[in-house]
């Protein structure tokens, strides 16, 4: 069994974005939130899971923090829920993708859901974002922030925030989002602060032109040394073979965001794919942020897959330096190549072992473990000066010493990755999604929570979640996770 893939939508809309500023949001009284994805204001950052649904839609799930890692204390998030706008139907997609920020500046992070395929009135797939507030008892209320691009007809919406991530791309100190849309606009800027009742500081398109279909994977982060946060989109182009040939355009934060400075071509077999396969980090530690791509499903190379990467300069991607790759033959990397690994499926980036340096998770989903296909693992690479390197590198899995469960025939351990410092020890701990069933014919998922330490990443006090440790009502759980 293949694992999934996300599918690519549909052609750009044929309509112009018209960029007319709307409210501005009034100063703030607090200071914004210190961790982007704290919901509650204790400290401790919480995680979001988008796996399962709700009726006939989405839902998210969020295990609040503790000074051990996430803990017990559950929300489950929908359409149905009090104060969440809308109503459950069919396909919206509520949950397609996620990313959090204080987008108020009252001091409590916010968690921002998109549903892409929703209908807006007699407007079809127009999409749109659910801002679901912060305080001091977890999330609350909610607000919808539709698309700003003028629909071209009642039959054509453009599927706004089939993926969305948040960061100070202006520079203002304010928190903004950066959206995906099927419109020539290709990603539109909603600049904060914002408020409760949905307004904001204004938007802006960042000019299209990111290939023959529209763009559906973002990653932001901190590329060049300065404030502002910068902004890689991916995106496919036509070339005269008629095959797709797959780029990365790179947006430096500040005054000039909107303005493409730079583009990546990136090697490209046909089996370009969605989910966690962007990541930034500065894994030479040379204070500029490096571009990591999972090719988790390159047909032309049997899908054995790989990691590319691409180190930052002072002004965004350092092109005179050679991009890096990383395989499973790769010397130091445990395992060996083999056809449907998926290597690089998922990826992640964090410092695990607090010296400074990025490293690198890559989910290899379809990694057999003896007898048992797609039973998936997880390697983590380690940065050092010169940047990512198979040296010291670790392979985990469910055969792995402390780490919950056994492997199984499509499990996909490693199929989503989320890295952050969970603990508040200055080192990254890791969520690994499964598809592990759980005894049940009905009752799938589990999300492991494995610490990171001084010697790299470790099972000792490792966790495990499901619907049935949760004691939540639904039949799945897992990634991805928000961003």
């Amino acid at each position: 069994m293949r694992a999934r893939r996300t599918a690519l939508t549909a052609a750009a809309a044929l309509v112009a974005a018209v960029c007319t500023p709307l409210l501005v949001a009034p100063a703030a009284s607090a200071a914004p939130a210190k961790l982007s994805d704290d919901f509650n204001g204790d400290g401790y950052r919480d995680l979001v899971m988008l796996g399962g649904e709700h009726g006939k839609d989405g839902r998210v799930t969020v295990v609040y923090g503790t000074s051990s890692g996430p803990g017990t204390r559950v929300q489950v998030l929908h359409q149905d829920s009090p104060g969440i706008p809308g109503a459950v139907e069919t396909d919206d997609g509520w949950g397609t993708a996620a990313t959090t920020a204080d987008l108020d500046r009252d001091g409590y992070a916010d968690l921002v859901v998109s549903s892409p395929y929703e209908d807006a009135g007699d407007v079809q797939i127009r999409g749109g974002l659910t801002v679901v507030w912060g305080g001091t008892k977890g999330l609350g209320p909610g607000t919808v922030l539709n698309s700003p691009i003028p629909p071209q007809n009642e039959h054509s919406g453009d599927v706004f925030g089939q993926d969305v991530v948040t960061g100070d791309f202006d520079g203002d100190g304010d928190a903004d989002l950066a959206v995906t849309s099927n419109s020539t606009a290709g990603v539109v800027l909603l600049k904060g602060p914002f408020t409760r009742t949905g307004g904001k500081s204004g938007w802006d398109s960042l000019g299209g032109g990111y290939g023959y279909l529209a763009p559906d994977n973002l990653v932001a982060g901190k590329v060049t040394p300065d404030a502002a946060t910068d902004l890689y989109i991916l995106g496919r182009d036509l070339v005269r073979s008629g095959d797709l040939d797959l780029r990365a355009y790179f947006h430096r934060g500040g005054s000039a965001f909107t303005q493409r400075a730079a583009e990546l071509r990136v090697p490209d077999d046909g089996g370009h794919q969605g989910g966690d396969i962007l990541a930034v980090g500065d894994f030479d530690k040379d204070s500029y942020g490096d571009l990591a791509i999972g090719r988790g499903y390159e047909a032309g190379d049997g899908e054995r897959g790989y990691v590319t990467v691409q180190y930052g300069g002072a002004h965004g991607p350092d092109t005179a330096r050679k991009q890096a790759r990383f395989t499973q033959n790769t010397t130091g990397v445990p395992g060996s190549s083999e056809n449907e690994d998926y290597f690089g499926s998922a990826i992640a980036a964090g410092d695990v072992n607090g010296d400074g340096y990025a490293d690198l998770a890559v989910g290899a989903a379809g990694e057999d473990l003896g007898a048992k296909r797609n039973a998936g693992s997880v390697t983590v690479l380690l940065g050092r000066a010169g940047g990512l390197s198979g040296t010291g590198a670790k392979s985990y899995s469910q055969d792995t010493s402390g780490v919950t469960g056994t492997p199984e025939t499509d499990d996909l351990f490693g199929a989503s990755l989320k890295f952050a410092d969970y603990t508040r020890d200055g080192r990254a701990d890791l969520a690994v999604s499964t598809n592990e069933q759980l005894g049940y014919e009905d009752r799938w998922g589990l999300v492991h929570f494995l610490k990171g330490s001084g010697t790299g990443l470790t099972t000792t006090g490792a966790k495990a979640y499901s619907v049935t440790s949760l004691k939540l009502p639904y039949d799945r759980l897992g990634g991805p996770f928000a961003r």
